[in-house]
């Protein structure tokens, strides 16, 4: 029933990864179960019917809710607390909260619900191990909680880490993750809307925002002129772009019309590109990697550095 299976090639096609990238990515990839099938018509009918019905009824992003990310990350701080600080309990229950998937360019059923989660596991090895070798100090704005920096910290144990975010819970859990785990981890409070004056970057330093942008919308012009304004070394985005997707197509149309609704990122992939052509930054990676949740892909990969 589940006859399709995403490959090691279908890994480093999505990635555009080299093809000296294989065994790494195959090492991670082979622990995991990764088959799944379409969707017979009447479901996918089904599918995108329940989109339709649903795409008017999602709250806005935004500034307004930072509470609500508060309690959510502070829920989450709460369970690892009293599992006495079990590094899985950092999975953020938001991924595979849809069993319907977005997967080169239709729909599609995973075999296991954990297939997102593992999906990301590959990518994000695949990002750190390519871009963040030997890399000395990395701060992850909107952090949430913490996973990535945990999987940093195991893959570079020398690197200074830094989570911010502007939940005050997440700030308290990466204290308490670095201390507890003996990583070179620390939390300090970041707020997109109104950065930090103090925060500063070094040589050798990387900027990383994963699925955080994303809730400034158009308003990301604010964190975008403070980092170019720090010049970090590196800058990491993996956030949904709405530049990416294919007006003419449904598939993408009803995407479009999630992302718009919600307000999500708008504008950050153009900006940078802009920047490039002014000759201010150099863009290493951009790249939509043809895979996401039910409603949108919040996995397009935009990596550049600014030009000193």
């Amino acid at each position: 029933m589940f006859d399709a299976v995403f490959s090691v090639d279908d890994f480093i096609a999505a990635f555009g990864a080299s093809p000296a990238d294989r065994p790494g990515i195959e090492d991670v990839a082979g622990k995991y179960d990764f088959s799944y099938r379409r969707l017979r018509q009447d479901e996918r009918d089904a599918v995108i019917l329940g989109i339709l019905k649903k795409l008017d009824s999602f709250t806005q992003v935004g500034a307004h809710r930072h509470g609500i990310w508060t309690d959510a990350w502070g829920e989450l701080a709460r369970r690892y607390y009293e599992s006495g600080g079990d590094l899985a309990m950092l999975d953020p229950p938001f991924m595979g909260a849809t069993p319907t998937l977005r997967i080169n360019g239709d729909y599609a059923i995973p075999h296991i619900p954990q297939f997102e989660t593992h999906w990301f596991r590959v990518l994000r090895r695949w990002i750190f191990k390519t871009y963040l070798t030997d890399v000395k100090r990395v701060a992850e704005f909107g952090c949430g909680s913490g996973f990535n920096l945990v999987t940093l910290a195991q893959m570079q144990p020398d690197a200074e880490l830094i989570g911010l975010d502007w939940a005050q819970p997440v700030v308290d859990l990466m204290d308490d993750i670095g201390r507890r785990h003996d990583f070179r981890l620390t939390g300090r409070r970041f707020d997109f809307f109104n950065p930090d004056p103090d925060f500063r970057f070094g040589a050798g330093d990387t900027a990383m925002t994963f699925c955080a942008l994303e809730q400034t919308g158009e308003r990301y012009t604010i964190f975008l002129d403070w980092l170019m304004s720090r010049a970090p070394d590196l800058v990491v985005s993996m956030e949904p772009a709405l530049e990416f997707y294919d007006e003419t197509s449904l598939f993408d149309h009803l995407t479009i019309r999630y992302h718009t609704g919600r307000k999500y990122l708008n504008g950050y992939y153009s900006a940078v590109r802009k920047l490039e052509a002014e000759g201010r930054v150099e863009i290493l990676k951009q790249k939509r990697l043809g895979f996401g949740s039910l409603y949108h892909e919040g996995y397009s990969l935009l990596i550049w550095r600014p030009k000193r």
